[in-house]
């Protein structure tokens, strides 16, 4: 058999493998090599194309020493033969009868067939795919300049496949030496803005910028908007200042693109600037700048542009009533909202929110009920609104509910169903929720992994909360806060002084509810002395103004140390500062400790604050009993009875709802 004879044999068993069904296309399957005493067939021989590249009627194919078919490629239009590593099927010269010249004959055929762009590349329609014709071209022995263009279509094929590919993509790029194709980088950017990576594209066009590729109108634009979406101001406006340079500003996509950018990073005069500098304003570019200003809460600046701009469309509408439902206007976002010709789910979001926020309930549960197909969005809003708002069991029930209509759960859902059961402190609904996610209901985010710490924590389950903080592979303040207040609560105030020391040394700067932990978890452990250090800390040394809340902790930090008078003082040269829950841990310690005069004095200033509060009555009544004031108690309790307030039994309860 002639080597012509042999690859055509090669070809047909090729084709034989290639037409199986189409849920075998994975697999590899066995081609048995023919042998010399094989039927003979009819040569196939070579002939160019009109790209100038070798094809042969047959089908490329990469083949194992085994003899097995781990890869075919191409159609009856445009079928190839890219190369065959003849030189490694060793095990199969016995049953082929070669020697050495014809195996070599083979290979000097074979490997001179470069495959045609179209059959290489535009028929790959997965990444496996195109790897394997990465593989081919790599064994190709192939000219530089050749190689390099061949790369070049590889990656631009690449991109065009769904999925996140973009290691690869990036490494595809990489073995590009000083790539000079605009096209490449700026499909590249764009790739990677589309992936939600911002700062990787802005990183690319620096190093566009750099090798002193000029870029397009399109590279501005996607770069734009990349830096608005992470609001990386320098950056946008040394990119402002390129596109300057480049004469691209009378572009019409890259102005809107600009305006878009100083927009969502706040800068709304800049962004004005832009707007006001374009000849010819579309209807994109009058949005733009009214989502600028509804933004930044200067609604009377977007209604002018919303009443000027004529024709007006959905995004706009919604906007408009998203902007006065964020500033709490409800009613005129209601007058918008119910305008609309066309709601979309931003309007209904926007209206279940501002609804929320202002704990109207009954009117968010209405536009909700209106919605005929609510979508995941709106379904989360729903969500958020009953457990911000406190109805934590009509939360979980929407959080089913939700998810019987086979909805994808969000983040934003998540979280509001872990709130609510944070809210119930209902041990199972606690399991479940966290096995939901787990199970992959939703996308495990930082946000979504911070709640759970905080659920675990309030359902008793320290431990949960543990474990859940230690699975996270990032962290942020509100991570560390979290677990080092549950930490607190739980009297693991060892733990939570150390899970601090941990937090410094990641270089996480606290906040102040980091804080409220600490001088809590000083507080339960009688730790005054590094209590008193760490409010110092707070206030000297990251800057963090006391709240009540800190001094709260503060005077029951010193009020269990029995250091009543330091308490007492705190809160006197603080003024304003002292509520109910201030006076009453003042109240509380003198009790403890037996101290009827401050205790009268606490108390004199919580019944001016909590009149008709019958507990710190009580609790002066028998604070006077205790140190053998039975006249002061028994004066008490009169004015007690005189002003008709009565103790309230103790009760307890538990609310399940699976």
């Amino acid at each position: 058999m002639s080597t012509g004879e042999l690859l055509w044999e090669l070809v047909q068993r090729a084709r034989a493998v290639d037409n199986q069904p189409k849920n075998n296309s994975n697999m590899t399957f066995p081609l048995p090599l023919p042998s010399l005493a094989s039927e003979s067939r009819s040569t196939c021989s070579p002939s160019r194309d009109s790209t100038g590249s070798y094809t042969i009627w047959g089908h490329s194919m990469l083949v194992e020493p085994s003899g097995e078919i781990i890869a075919t490629a191409g159609h009856e239009e445009t079928i190839v033969i890219a190369e065959i590593d003849y030189s490694k099927i060793q095990l199969q010269r016995k049953s082929l009868q070669l020697d050495e010249q014809k195996l070599e004959d083979i290979y000097n055929m074979t490997s001179k067939f470069i495959p045609s762009r179209t059959s290489f590349l535009y028929v790959s329609n997965t990444v496996k795919q195109l790897k394997q014709s990465h593989t081919l071209l790599l064994k190709a022995p192939t000219e530089p300049n050749r190689r390099y263009h061949l790369l070049a279509q590889l990656l631009q094929r690449l991109l065009q496949l769904p999925g996140d590919n973009l290691r690869y993509a990036h490494n595809l790029f990489d073995e590009i030496p000083n790539c000079r194709i605009q096209f490449l980088w700026t499909s590249l950017i764009h790739s990677n803005v589309l992936q939600d990576r911002f700062r990787q594209s802005i990183a690319l066009y620096a190093q566009m910028h750099r090798v002193g590729v000029s870029p397009s109108g399109f590279t501005f634009s996607s770069v734009l908007n990349a830096c608005g979406r992470v609001q990386a101001v320098f950056e946008g406006k040394q990119v402002h200042a390129r596109l300057l340079q480049c004469g691209f500003l009378g572009n019409g996509i890259v102005q809107t693109a600009l305006l878009h950018m100083y927009a969502k990073c706040g800068l709304v005069r800049d962004a004005r600037d832009v707007f006001d500098s374009m000849e010819d304003k579309d209807l994109v570019a009058w949005t733009a700048m009214i989502c600028g200003y509804s933004k930044m809460g200067l609604m009377g600046e977007a209604r002018w542009l919303f009443d000027n701009m004529g024709q007006c469309n959905a995004v706009s509408w919604a906007t408009m009533v998203a902007g006065y439902a964020n500033i709490g206007d409800m009613e005129r976002a209601k007058e918008l909202y119910e305008r609309m010709v066309e709601k979309n789910p931003v309007a209904w979001v926007a209206m279940i929110a501002g609804y929320g926020k202002r704990g109207n309930v009954v009117e968010a549960e209405m536009v909700f009920n209106e919605i005929q197909m609510p979508d995941a969005s709106c379904w989360a809003a729903m969500v958020a609104c009953y457990a911000q708002n406190g109805y934590a069991a009509e939360a979980i029930e929407m959080y089913k509910k939700m998810r019987e209509a086979k909805v994808r759960v969000s983040e934003v859902a998540m979280v509001g169903a872990i709130s609510a059961c944070t809210q119930l402190g209902d041990v199972e609904i606690a399991a479940a929720l966290a096995k939901h996610v787990e199970e992959g209901f939703c996308e495990k985010t930082i946000f979504v992994s911070n709640a759970l710490i905080h659920m675990h924590s309030k359902c008793g389950n320290i431990d949960q909360a543990w474990r859940e903080f230690n699975r996270m592979s990032m962290r942020d303040v509100i991570s560390y806060s979290a677990l080092v207040t549950a930490l607190a609560d739980h009297g693991k105030a060892e733990d939570a002084l150390d899970l601090f020391s941990k937090m410094q040394k990641e270089g996480v700067r606290p906040n102040k509810v980091t804080f409220i932990g600490l001088l809590n978890a000083c507080s339960h452990a009688g730790l005054v002395e590094k209590g008193c250090r760490y409010f110092e800390l707070m206030t000297q040394v990251f800057g963090i103004e006391p709240q009540k809340e800190h001094y709260a902790c503060m005077v029951d930090l010193l009020g269990r140390a029995g250091m009543l008078e330091k308490a007492y003082n705190l809160i006197i040269d603080n003024v304003g500062v002292a509520d109910a829950k201030i006076w009453g841990s003042l109240l509380g310690a003198c009790k403890v400790h037996g101290n009827a005069e401050l205790s009268e004095m606490a108390a004199r200033q919580l019944f001016e604050i909590e009149p008709r509060d019958a507990g710190n009555y009580v609790l002066l009544a028998n604070t006077y009993a205790e140190t053998n004031k039975w006249d002061d108690a028994e004066r008490v309790r009169m004015m007690m009875n005189q002003r008709g307030m009565v103790k309230s039994p103790g009760c307890s309860w538990r609310d399940s709802t699976v």
